[in-house]
């Protein structure tokens, strides 16, 4: 049983929550236990002799009846929903500011948006009188409903009406949206998505939201893309939902503003093809029903109404602008495999730096942190709270003039951490900025004590043999602000407290070991900061065991690449794991999982690549050689049919290109004058360009790649225009 919200809007998937009162005195998991397995889910009602109970709905009925029945329950019910007296807004949109933008804009009706998908059908949140006459391209007529729902949703996260006490609000709930029916059921034709693009551009659409994609490369989606962007429409795309880093299209293409849903991964170091990302929400479809669109459909309508949004904040705004501003300035400063990820939209933040006005500076109601607060290094959770008349920007900490942790939400945990070494009162000013950089700062002093508690093993020493599934153990002790030192048995999550030895330092008890007889100990200071002990005290008579070698057997490298070991165990713990590549030694790693820099320069060939690993008692393993082939060799590329060097040409020039390589050709380019002007992934490779468009002596080269990044460039030809 946990504590938990008595709302029926909490039940799990088709469940329906029914509502228990208890007799005071009643145990709520007996009541529970009487109910088998028509119970989804259950809670307490914190402060009242009751609980929730979340059943099958098929049950209900029944399940009533045997509570009814139940000694100690007083009385059992289907649980009511309960709403506010005000305007519905979705849940799902904190992150992206939309409340907050809406204190300057909730749009105009002069904004058409265009929603090409399955059509769209007039909902109670979104009426007829708010559809601008659209078109279907499947049935070729003027009727544009919708035959799916999808539509109507992609729709309703984009527009539907607010303070209408009905389903949700949209994000611009003052816009027009224009049908355009492109697929029956949730399948369509580049050639009638290309259509509906371009006659939504063609009919005033200011933004075209395309909750689809296709991961083939269609020149006729590039044709109507930048059709719409000639027209001043931005169109706003699906990067797709599917779990690849791979383009999907028209996303991909260069004036599309392409979304992903936030938290997915799809852009790469060396291709970073989506804009911007964003949650999605729920709307109600052609049936009434309030339902959830997830994925990247619509964060795609999400971030398509934060551009209707800024085009009805500054209507003369260009859709490179708009797409810019949303986009923001480059990748959130992470690590990893989320370091190329781009930014969720913020649309606060859009539609301050189209026009918006603050001069109301913010207040800080709360700091999150209190006077005197006691400190570890690890650090303690601030949850600050700030109040705007728009909305607050950020949140900073800020320790000695740094900037140490910063939040865009209010109210949102972060761990505050004290200068490392730093110890006695530290000021720790909580600063509110609102989007005009008006601030309200507070200082708030804390005691910092970063120090983690000094802990030596006295007995078993290393040498020491321990038999059984405990140990008698000594530690020594020397800080004098000591709370507690224990062991955690993670087998059954038994916990083993040590004693202090009466007028010394030495801290003395009996505790489990893991198998094979492992000692766990931690240390807490008062303060909670916190030491850890881990050792094996058996010897072992055993090499260390398993492991799995990296790159896979086969796999095609280049230049310097990185092998790796993991997977590694031994009791007594791994000293190091060394390489050899094809009997020359590379080197040696000390810490799992390991990897160690393998250069292969100009080579091309195999390459035999051999772990060992060594345990603390010099007791070794060598693992099988895994076979790598190094290939760096560029690719063989020729023009086969062009302008020859001197050659005078005029409008529209293809450039033939042959181009092949063992481990596969990724893309072959056309440069002039320094620039990429033609990109070919498809072989044979036709590259063509506007020599009217470029200079009138052009230096022209073929640049191909293959899958590794090789490189190979084709000798200069000079034409003359």
């Amino acid at each position: 049983m946990t504590a938990g919200s008595a709302s029926p809007a909490a039940a799990a998937g088709d469940g329906v929550r029914l509502d228990v009162g208890l007799a005071q005195g009643t145990d709520p998991a007996a009541v529970i236990h009487t109910l088998g397995d028509a119970v989804l889910s259950d809670h307490l009602v914190p402060g009242l002799d009751a609980i929730t109970v979340d059943v099958r709905a098929e049950r209900a009925d029944a399940t009533l009846a045997t509570l009814t029945a139940t000694a100690g329950v007083r009385y059992a019910e289907r649980g009511g929903a309960v709403g506010a007296d005000g305007e519905v807004k979705p849940s799902g949109w904190n992150v992206e500011q939309v409340r907050q933008a809406w204190t300057w804009t909730t749009g105009e009706a002069s904004v058409k948006v265009a929603v090409v998908d399955t059509g769209v059908s007039p909902t109670p949140d979104l009426g007829a009188g708010r559809l601008a006459p659209g078109y279907d391209f499947v049935d070729g007529d003027t009727d544009a409903a919708d035959t799916d729902g999808h539509g109507t949703l992609v729709a309703g996260i984009i527009g539907a009406e607010a303070d209408n006490d009905i389903g949700t609000a949209g994000v611009c709930p003052q816009c027009t949206i224009m049908p355009v029916r492109v697929m029956a059921g949730r399948q369509g034709t580049t050639a009638d998505v290309a259509a509906g693009i371009a006659w939504a551009a063609d009919h005033d659409a200011r933004v075209i939201n395309v909750s689809l994609s296709t991961d083939t490369p269609s020149r006729l989606l590039n044709d109507a893309v930048d059709h719409a962007a000639a027209r001043g429409a931005l169109v706003v795309a699906s990067a797709g939902n599917v779990r690849s880093t791979a383009r999907r299209y028209p996303a991909a293409y260069d004036s599309v503003l392409a979304v992903s849903h936030a938290g997915t991964v799809k852009n790469t170091e060396t291709d970073q093809w989506v804009d911007a990302s964003a949650y999605t929400s729920a709307a109600l479809g052609p049936d009434g029903h309030l339902t959830d669109l997830p994925g990247a459909s619509g964060a795609t309508a999400t971030a398509a109404g934060v551009a209707a949004l800024a085009f009805s904040m500054k209507p003369a705004a260009t859709p490179d602008q708009v797409r810019a501003a949303i986009r923001g300035t480059a990748p959130l400063p992470t690590t990893g495999t989320y370091a190329y990820q781009p930014r969720i939209v913020n649309a606060a933040q859009v539609i301050y730096d189209f026009g918006g006005t603050d001069t109301t500076p913010p207040k800080l109601v709360k700091p999150g942190l209190s006077e005197n607060e006691l400190v570890p290094a690890s650090g303690v959770p601030a949850i600050a709270r700030a109040t705007d008349d728009h909305g607050i920007q950020r949140i900073d900490y800020v320790i000695d003039g740094t900037v140490v942790r910063s939040t865009h939400l209010s109210d949102t945990q972060v761990q505050l951490r004290p200068p490392a070494g730093f110890n006695g009162p530290l000021p720790v000013t909580v600063v509110a900025y609102d989007y005009a950089g008006n601030a309200d700062p507070v200082t708030v002093t804390v005691q910092a004590d970063t120090v983690a508690p000094t802990m030596t093993l006295v007995s078993p020493t290393p040498t020491q043999p321990v038999h059984g599934p405990t140990a008698d153990v000594t530690v020594a002790m020397p800080d004098n602000d000591i709370d507690h030192v224990y062991s955690v048995f993670e087998a059954n999550n038994t916990i083993s407290y040590l004693t202090r030895v009466a007028g010394t330092n030495l801290w003395k008890g009996t505790v489990p070991l893991e198998p094979p007889s492992t000692l766990y100990l931690c240390a807490v200071d008062k303060a909670g900061n916190r030491t850890y002990l881990n050792r094996p005290l058996l010897a072992d008579n055993d090499p260390p065991a398993g492991g799995s070698v990296g790159p896979a057997g086969g796999t095609r490298v280049r230049g310097t690449f990185t092998s790796t070991l993991s997977g590694v165990t031994d009791a007594s713990g791994v000293t190091k794991a060394e390489l050899w590549a094809d009997g020359k030694y590379v080197g040696a790693d000390t810490t799992a999982p390991y990897a160690l820099a393998v250069k292969t320069g100009t080579y091309t060939g195999n390459v035999a690549l051999t772990w060992k690993v060594t345990d603390r008692w010099g007791q070794s393993r060598t693992l099988p050689a895994r076979v790598v082939v190094a290939d760096n060799k560029p690719p063989a590329i020729a023009v086969t049919k062009a302008p020859k060097s001197g050659a005078k040409v005029k409008g529209t020039v293809k450039v033939y290109v042959k181009a092949a390589d063992a481990g596969g050709i990724a893309r072959v380019q056309l440069i002039v004058n320094g620039k990429v002007v033609a990109t070919d992934t498809t072989s044979a490779y036709v590259l063509s360009v506007n020599t009217g468009k470029q200079k009138k002596t052009m230096k022209v080269q073929v640049r191909a790649y293959d899958r590794l990044g090789n490189i190979a460039v084709t000798a200069t030809r000079t034409w003359h225009r």
